[in-house]
């Protein structure tokens, strides 16, 4: 990616909504081979060229990002989707996003089912040199983020997908495994939680007050002091 702010919303509808081979064509065109990926469902360790037992194959975790995404895909052939925000921080090399998706089973029928989550997922970023086929040049140190990548010289250098972490809030995920209520459930004991934080405030806010006064007191003013 040379924009990752504005490439990355392409990037992701290709994962989610489009074809096996689109997926797997923005997959290596994107995502290092040693990718990581984590969701609250599924982890995939960062490793590159593991040979597989009693084969001549080997493989790698962006090939198992890969099976995640078309399972994905497998399960909700029709994902609808919107991004809402995208931030890059250079500094950290993270960059943002925030968006909402409804996920259908295929075979419920009628979608009786459905998920309506928000989320945020957090990509990490490596800057590479590419050759001419436009892959990165693994090989290579990294480029450290204070250098400007359009004033560098050739070959050119592009951002990469190092790994993904998908977060959600509680109810958000609970969606997926138990759709008929349990979120609400989730937000019932949120609100019981912050009643609970009201009434426990409320009932001991004296003896706060005079603990606050005569014993943090004078830990705060020798604070000052020093």
């Amino acid at each position: 990616m040379d924009h990752p702010e504005q490439q990355i919303q392409h990037i992701i509808r290709g994962l989610t909504q489009y074809s096996r081979s689109e997926q797997l064509s923005i997959l290596e065109d994107h995502f290092l081979p040693d990718a990581y990926f984590v969701h609250p469902f599924c982890r995939v360790p960062s490793f590159v060229d593991y040979k597989i037992p009693f084969t001549n194959l080997t493989t790698n975790s962006r090939q198992f990002v890969f099976f995640i995404y078309q399972w994905y895909r497998i399960l909700s052939p029709d994902i609808q989707l919107s991004i809402d925000s995208t931030s890059f921080d250079k500094n950290k090399n993270l960059l943002y996003v925030t968006l909402r998706q409804t996920f259908t089973l295929w075979f419920v029928p009628y979608s009786l089912w459905q998920a309506n989550v928000k989320l945020v997922t957090v990509l990490e970023l490596q800057r590479l040199s590419i050759d001419k086929h436009h892959k990165p040049l693994l090989d290579e140190t990294p480029i450290p983020v204070d250098v400007d990548l359009a004033l560098t010289s050739d070959p050119p250098m592009r951002y990469f997908i190092k790994g993904q972490q998908d977060h959600y809030q509680v109810e958000d995920f609970l969606k997926f495994i138990a759709p008929w209520g349990a979120s609400l459930l989730w937000i019932a004991w949120q609100l019981y939680a912050t009643l609970i934080c009201a009434i426990g405030v409320l009932l001991l806010q004296f003896p706060i007050a005079l603990f606050q006064r005569h014993v943090l007191g004078r830990d705060i003013s020798a604070i000052k002091k020093q």
